[in-house]
């Protein structure tokens, strides 16, 4: 018996639960934007840099000037700006090995030769992220140091130790992206790569996971002369920002509601983590992954013996749609070497329930064996 629409269960993209977007909270702080005195301020052209306020408060709570803080549409939007900035085509720029998909596209579409450092459980392998720095001068390194997307390691503080060495010795960029390091539903933070070394860090987050995807906000934090030459493209390219959404998010965080949402959001998705992390230890005991204490996503790389081949159309006739492992991948730092992209399975789960997880992980198992 074919499964129902209703029994079909997504692991695709990485969105927040319907139940975790603060409507009413955001409607209250829309209107309370465009019905204060800087209403129609918001509604005209503005600032390249992005809502002042908004600026001047993510510069307090990183340490930084607000004219080190650059708002853009997303996060999205501002890697595409800074490749714009760094990359001349047939330059080489450093991912983990696998790494966020959307990045890679966006380096290659800037013309890079975007190649995968492998990630080890506590982080990118800095043996061969060193061995690969004596063939290639990459522009940057960019990576998820927190609950990465796709496979939901954290850096260990000793290799983010290391990359702060190598980006000193070597003199490329970090490219830190870290939409979800507040997300932690246990455990504690390792130190940003910024704090380390941050006269050669760029870090980028987003409010897509921790209020709304829609409301389109991201920001970039560096160097002062890097953050200029940044805003002055974005000028060029946008210009102005989408100033009402982020008046609302600043609205958002003067009324207190950030941090209360931040905590309703750790208990909506706790749960689904260790649902997750539940299930596939029944189902799949041999392999092993990571077992983040925050984030959205768990990963697995089914074992070769495993029944793998057409594993997308089967699982869609079974229930179960899953993404492409290969999109994760960039080039191999070795030519030949098992990138073992056909058989990575990536597992968002905060907008499933635990249930659906439950059922969603033996529906793969079964498919597998």
């Amino acid at each position: 018996m074919q499964p129902t629409v209703s029994d079909h269960i997504l692991f695709t993209r990485g969105v927040p639960a319907t139940e975790a977007l603060p409507t009413e909270l955001l409607s209250e702080c829309m209107q309370a934007v465009l019905e204060s005195p800087a209403g129609k301020t918001v509604l005209q052209y503005g600032h390249n840099g992005g809502y002042l306020p908004l600026r001047q408060l993510l510069g307090e709570q990183y340490g930084v000037s607000p004219d080190q803080v650059l708002i853009g549409n997303g996060s999205l939007h501002l890697q595409d700006l800074i490749s714009a900035l760094l990359i001349q085509p047939g330059d080489i720029v450093f991912t983990e090995q696998p790494s966020y998909d959307r990045a890679i596209k966006t380096f290659r579409r800037r013309g890079a030769k975007v190649i995968g450092i492998p990630l080890e459980l506590d982080g990118i392998d800095t043996t061969q992220l060193e061995e690969a720095l004596t063939r290639y001068t990459p522009r940057f390194l960019y990576l998820v140091p927190d609950f990465q997307n796709p496979a939901g390691v954290t850096t260990s503080a000793e290799k983010r130790q290391k990359l702060a060495e190598l980006a000193q010795r070597y003199g490329f960029w970090l490219l830190e992206d870290i939409p979800y390091r507040q997300l932690r539903y246990s455990g504690s933070s390792a130190p940003l790569l910024r704090e380390l070394v941050p006269e050669r860090t760029l870090t980028i987050s987003s409010y897509s996971k921790l209020i709304s995807p829609g409301l389109r906000v991201g920001y970039v934090i560096g160097p002062l002369d890097f953050i200029k030459q940044l805003t002055a493209l974005a000028e060029d390219t946008i210009l102005a920002p989408v100033l009402p959404s982020q008046a609302a998010v600043y609205e958002f965080h003067k009324r207190g509601h950030f941090e209360t949402n931040l905590e309703y959001l750790k208990r909506l998705y706790a749960p689904r983590l260790a649902a997750m992390i539940d299930a596939l230890k029944a189902s799949f005991p041999n392999v092993a992954f990571a077992e983040p204490e925050g984030g959205f996503f768990v990963s697995v790389t089914l074992p070769e013996n495993s029944n793998y081949h057409n594993l997308l159309i089967r699982a869609k006739e079974q229930g179960l749609t899953l993404t492409d492992g290969s999109a994760f991948f960039a080039s191999p730092l070795h030519e030949g070497a098992d990138s073992a992209s056909e058989r990575f399975v990536r597992l968002p789960f905060c907008a499933l329930t635990p249930e659906q997880i439950t059922t969603g992980i033996k529906r793969l198992a079964e498919l597998v064996r």
